[in-house]
């Protein structure tokens, strides 16, 4: 049967890689080359080159909230309903207003260790381009979490000199609305108050959302590419050179 590679990974983990079958999925580990973190200037390139955009995505969100299966189903098309905790990184293009887009997705199982979670949290928020931040309409906990995580975010990329950071929030498990505990407006009111996008999807009955979601994230992640190019003003050097000397502070006592 035709078998069809999705799975790459970053920094030579030890990550499973993705094979579909007609049939099937199968899971299996191998060391996995770097990829590259860059995302294409399309202004310095040439011919089909030019039209090829990477684009770095984090998946991240309270255990069992889908995380997992809205990125397979983004991937494959397909819905799977049950994972193992598996922290996995997939590549996977597509085509999007006629460029070819590589998205290189790092699915992140959640940890409540601490001392773990600073360390992978700042080498994942520096590799991540953008972020999909995914909690269960049926799990206020996990909404919760959504609100640390974005918090936890900007601070690192603003101490990295981003100002601009590109977050979808994901309310999933839609379709068990009956179960419902996070309204539709508590995730619109996050999404507006944290500068982020808001999509309410269901990845067990539609692809079609969850296609939404992903291409929500690349206009957010090209509008900020653009941004970064324009001359940074007083206030946003200022801004910066502000969140070093309070990270320095901070790191002092």
């Amino acid at each position: 049967m035709r078998s069809e590679r999705l799975g790459e990974g970053v920094f030579g983990l030890m990550v499973p890689e993705l094979f579909v079958t007609s049939s099937q999925m199968v899971l299996r580990h191998s060391i996995l080359k770097p990829t590259s973190t860059e995302f294409r200037n399309c202004s310095d390139m040439s011919g089909t080159a030019a039209l090829k955009v990477e684009a770095n995505v984090v998946v991240l969100g309270a255990d069992r909230v889908g995380k997992t299966a809205l990125t397979v189903r983004f991937l494959t098309r397909r819905f799977i309903g049950e994972y193992g905790d598996i922290e996995s990184i997939y590549s996977h293009n597509v085509i999007v207003d006629g460029r070819d887009i590589s998205f290189n997705i790092w699915d992140c199982p959640y940890s409540q260790d601490l001392s773990e979670v600073k360390c992978i949290q700042e080498k994942r928020t520096q590799w991540a381009d953008g972020f999909i931040l995914v909690y269960s309409i049926c799990d206020r906990a996990s909404f919760s979490i959504i609100r640390q995580q974005i918090q936890c975010i900007k601070g690192t990329k603003e101490y990295l000199g981003v100002e601009k950071v590109p977050i979808v929030i994901v309310g999933n498990k839609r379709d068990l609305h009956h179960r419902r505990t996070v309204s539709s407006e508590e995730g619109r009111l996050l999404a507006l108050s944290t500068d982020c996008e808001f999509y309410e999807v269901s990845a067990a009955e539609t692809y079609h959302g969850v296609l939404l979601v992903f291409h929500g994230l690349l206009e957010r992640i090209r509008d900020s590419r653009t941004s970064a190019k324009k001359p940074a003003g007083i206030k946003s050097i200022v801004k910066s050179m502000s969140a070093v000397f309070a990270r320095k502070r901070t790191d002092s006592v």
